[in-house]
C-alpha cells in the first residue's frame, strides 16, 4: 500500500509537469542566459511575473559522472537476485555518479495581493555505474515533492535587503520498504530570501513530522539551513550549510560548496564538495566527505 501511494504521488507530479509543458512554452527548454536572481527564479517583480503552469527549473539540474566519497558505503543493499544474501553489507564503490532533476511550476498567483503558490519536485539518484560486480545498480534515489508559497517583500533586516517571505510543505523519502531501508520525513518549512547585486541568501527552518521510521533524522539532517550564492562574472559559488541546532551528542550537520563555471557556450561545468551527514537519506547518520565533478544544466541554485 505504501509503495503504491508513493508511486501514485510520483505519477501525479510527473503528469502535472507534463501537462503544464504542453500548455505553454517552458523556460526549461530555452537557451541558457545569465544566472538568475531571486526575482527571476520566483517571479517576484512585475517584469518577471509570468503565467501559471509553466515549467521552470528549481534546484540545480546536474549530472556528476564522478563523485568520490572518503568513506565506503556500509548500508545493506537490496540485490534483485534470489540467491544473493543481503545479511552482510555489500561492498559498494567509493566512486559513483549522481544525477539531480529539479523542476517547479506556479499553480496560482495574486494570492493575498502578490503571493504565489508553487509545486516543486526534486529527484536525486546515486548510480553505482562503475560497480560491474553488481550490474551497476542505482543504490538510492531520493524524492522530494513540495508545495511552496512565496510573497514578495521589500524591507531591510539587519542590513540585508529582504526580497521574499514564505512557507512550504515538504516531503522527502527514498521510496523503499522495510525498516532496514525506508527513510522519510515531512516538514513544514518557513523561509526568507535576501538579495543584493551579486549575491543572494536563503534562510530556512522547519518542524518535522511523521519521522517514526527514522526518529533521529532531525539530529543528522538538521532543523535549519542557509544557502548563500555569490556571482562572479559567469561563475557562481554556492555555500550551503545545514545543522541540527543541538549541542552535545546531537550536534550534527553538513556543509556543501558548489562551483558552476563556464566551459563553452551553454555548457557549464560543476564542482561539488560535501562534508557531513545527510548526503543521501539511506545513510543519513553516516558522515562522508565527498568531491564530485560534472556539468550543470541550470544556473538556479
Amino acid at each position: 500500500m505504501k509503495i503504491q501511494f508513493k508511486k501514485t504521488v510520483q505519477i501525479l507530479v510527473f503528469s502535472l509537469f507534463t501537462a503544464s509543458s504542453l500548455m505553454g512554452q517552458s523556460s526549461v527548454f530555452k537557451s541558457r542566459v545569465a544566472y538568475q536572481t531571486l526575482s527571476d527564479i520566483w517571479e517576484l517583480d512585475s517584469e518577471t511575473n509570468h503565467q501559471t503552469f509553466l515549467i521552470t527549473t528549481y534546484k540545480p539540474v546536474y549530472v556528476l559522472p564522478f563523485r568520490f566519497s572518503s568513506h565506503r558505503r556500509e548500508v545493506p543493499f537490496v540485490v534483485p537476485v534470489e540467491d544473493v544474501s543481503t545479511e552482510k553489507p555489500i561492498e559498494l564503490d567509493n566512486i559513483e555518479a549522481t544525477i539531480q532533476l529539479s523542476l517547479k511550476t506556479k499553480i496560482a498567483q495574486r494570492i493575498l495581493g502578490e503571493g504565489a503558490l508553487w509545486i516543486g519536485y526534486t529527484q536525486k539518484s546515486y548510480w553505482q555505474v562503475y560497480n560491474a560486480e553488481f550490474s551497476r545498480p542505482f543504490r538510492e534515489t531520493n524524492y522530494e515533492p513540495e508545495l511552496i508559497f512565496n510573497y514578495p517583500v521589500k524591507f531591510n533586516f539587519l542590513g540585508l535587503k529582504t526580497k521574499m517571505l514564505g512557507f512550504a510543505f515538504n516531503h522527502q523519502s527514498n521510496g523503499r520498504e522495510g525498516k532496514q531501508f525506508t527513510r522519510s520525513w515531512n516538514r513544514f518549512i518557513i523561509h526568507a530570501g535576501f538579495e543584493d547585486k551579486q549575491w543572494s541568501l536563503m534562510l530556512r527552518t522547519w518542524i518535522a513530522a511523521e519521522i517514526n521510521e527514522n526518529p533521529d533524522i532531525e539530529d543528522y539532517m538538521g532543523r535549519a539551513d542557509a544557502t548563500f550564492n555569490y556571482r562572479i562574472n559567469k561563475h557562481l559559488l554556492t555555500l550551503h550549510a545545514q545543522h541540527s541546532l543541538r549541542t552535545g551528542a546531537d550536534n550534527h550537520g553538513n556543509i556543501e560548496l558548489d562551483w558552476a563555471f563556464p566551459i563553452h557556450g551553454n555548457l557549464t561545468g560543476y564542482f561539488q564538495f560535501f562534508h557531513g551527514y545527510g548526503d543521501a537519506m539511506i545513510d543519513y547518520n553516516q558522515i562522508h566527505t565527498i568531491g564530485g565533478i560534472g556539468v550543470v544544466f541550470s544556473g538556479t541554485l
